[in-house]
Order: C-alpha cells, then sequence, then structure tokens
C-alpha cells in the first residue's frame, strides 16, 4: 500500500487554496500512491473562513480527479455546508478510484482553547459528528480521525477494534496548544494501536506542520519539516501482520 500526503498552507481564498491543492494532487500522482490524503480544512483556514464553506456538490471535481487519476482520497477536510444558519461539519469524505464517495467522517471532538493569551470554540460554528471514521479502500481497513481527536485514544482503540490497519489524521495543529502532543501523541496512538499512523498536517504561522508517517512500532518513518510538499513512502502491511503476532498487544483487550 504507497501512501501520499500532501502538506499545504492554505493561507489565501478558497478558490486559491483549491488551485494549490490542485497542483499537488497532481504531483502526488506522479508517485503512483493507492492513496492520497489531505490535511484538515484545506480550503477554509486563509482569507475570510467563512467564504471557505463547501457545498456538497463542489465535491464532485475531487471525485472526477479520483477516477481520472485510478487513485484514493482521503479528502482532508472540509466546512461542509449544512442546513443550520451559520454552522457546518468539519467533514472529511473518502472517495475510492472509481470517484465513489464510500463515506464521510464528521469530526466528533471539537477544538476548545481557552488560553489567557487564545481562545477558539470549534463548537461554535461546528456541529460535532456520531460516527466512527472507519473505511475500506483496496480491501484494507483504514481508521479517519481529524485533528484534536487526537487527544482521544478510547477513539482510535474503536477504530482498530473495528478491523483498522491505516490510521489517517488530517490536522491543522496549532504550535502554542499542541507542539508537545503532535510529537508524543501521534507515536502513542501508533504504539498502544500498533496501527500504520499518517499524521497529515498543515504548515504556517504557529503550526507544527512536520507530516509524518509512523509505524506500528512507533517509529517515524517519514516526515516533512516546514515546507509545503508532498510526503510519498510504502506501507508493509504483511510486516505489519507478523509484528502483532510477535507481540500480541491487541489479543487481551477486554473492554
Amino acid at each position: 500500500m504507497r501512501v501520499s500526503l500532501i502538506q499545504t498552507e492554505s493561507n489565501g481564498t478558497k478558490q486559491e487554496n483549491e488551485k494549490k491543492i490542485f497542483k499537488q494532487l497532481n504531483e502526488a500522482v506522479k508517485e503512483k500512491p493507492d492513496i492520497i490524503c489531505l490535511s484538515e480544512l484545506f480550503l477554509s483556514w486563509g482569507q475570510n473562513f467563512y467564504g471557505g464553506i463547501v457545498k456538497i456538490d463542489e465535491i464532485t471535481k475531487y471525485q472526477s480527479f479520483a477516477k481520472d487519476n485510478n487513485v484514493n482520497l482521503i479528502l482532508g477536510s472540509v466546512a461542509l455546508e449544512s442546513d443550520i444558519f451559520n454552522k457546518s461539519t468539519n467533514t472529511c469524505f473518502i472517495i475510492d478510484r472509481n470517484g465513489k464517495i464510500v463515506g464521510r467522517y464528521d469530526k466528533i471532538h471539537l477544538y476548545v482553547a481557552n488560553k489567557p493569551d487564545f481562545k477558539l470554540d470549534e463548537r461554535d460554528d461546528t456541529i460535532p459528528g456520531t460516527h466512527l471514521g472507519i473505511f475500506e479502500l483496496d480491501n484494507i481497513k483504514i481508521g479517519v480521525g481529524i485533528c484534536f481527536d487526537l487527544r482521544y485514544p478510547e477513539y482510535f482503540r474503536e477504530l482498530v477494534k473495528k478491523g483498522a490497519q491505516i490510521i489517517f489524521l488530517p490536522s491543522h495543529f496549532n504550535k502554542s496548544t499542541g507542539a508537545i502532543a503532535w510529537e508524543v501523541l501521534t507515536r502513542a496512538r501508533a504504539i498502544e494501536n500498533q496501527v500504520y499512523f499518517c499524521a497529515v498536517n498543515q504548515t504556517g504561522s504557529n503550526l507544527c506542520a512536520n507530516t509524518k508517517v509512523i509505524s506500528y512500532d512507533g517509529e517515524i518513518i517519514k516526515s516533512l519539516n516546514n515546507e509545503e510538499g508532498v510526503l510519498t513512502l510504502d506501507l508493509n502491511l504483511e510486516e505489519q501482520k507478523r509484528y502483532r503476532i510477535e507481540l500480541p498487544v491487541l489479543e487481551q483487550i477486554q473492554y
């Protein structure tokens, strides 16, 4: 299984951000990945956040890209328009090689920071999800979380209990509240669940960047620094299966 992770800086308008993303997507497909994953809210973090709200029919261009390039897409996340005034969902669409949306995950755990110098409550304008992000691509069980979900280990344990071998975490992780968490908890989630953990961050002012792939044993196999770019890597699922047999941690889960 070959994965490509795209690290971007979405500091422009929605249109500017999307133009950049398609350029990066076209760079990624040259590496012939099976799955490409984008970061959290890759269209919406720049100028005029509310101008970055996405309607469902805007996803069709990404479906066409997946089909035309025979690649699976984990579409980071978008601020998806809802029926509730001034509210959206933080939604990751899972698109298969045929351009079909095989599922969506709405971020469950919403970011809240209440520091003296920095306050933000994602609950003010975002509707939380209620269902696990577990899907199947190329006959492999894939788990998806989004950013702040990282702080809730029970969520990822549930994904693994449902069979996830690879977990993707599209993110927009902030240095001021999450620098240590980004370094430590990404590895912890990989180790305790014996999964490949693909942490896909944005870069830019006060962001952690450092998009990375962590092995089922906690080794950081490959990472990016602060630059925008594409990280591509082959994941050996047979080695992962052997490791789980040699160190059968998951067999003793009783809750």
